[in-house]
């Protein structure tokens, strides 16, 4: 798993251009430009986790399973991109704090049944 707190880390993932773009575009959308998302992210300490496969899982903290399940849990939209991908952003804390998980649309559902999450 990788996690990212800056929109300038988005090409650092292992995807292609063309989903970074799309990721971008999806994250900067509700605001007016990357700076005014970057000082959103910053003030309520958002982070975009990368993730490929479950068996990542056994490298993960457990404080990062936990978050990942409410993540799982409490799904506020899912976006599905380009190549199978999918975007969900989930707020985990009540300070408003988001995460943002990009994985295959495959491993979310995979993930929900491995947590028995259901998904209304």
């Amino acid at each position: 798993m990788i996690k990212i707190t800056s929109l300038e880390d988005l090409p650092a993932l292992p995807i292609t251009t063309t989903l970074q773009a799309q990721v971008k575009s999806i994250l900067t959308e509700p605001f007016h430009d990357a700076a005014e998302t970057q000082q959103a992210w910053d003030e309520l300490q958002c982070e975009l986790w990368f993730l490929t496969s479950k068996s990542e899982l056994s490298a993960v903290v457990v404080d990062d399973i936990e978050m990942l399940k409410r993540a799982l849990t409490y799904t506020e939209f899912e976006d599905e991109l380009d190549y199978g991908a999918t975007l969900t952003l989930s707020v985990v804390e009540d300070s408003g704090k988001g995460i943002y998980m990009l994985m295959p649309k495959t491993l979310l559902t995979e993930l929900r049944q491995y947590f028995s999450i259901e998904n209304d």
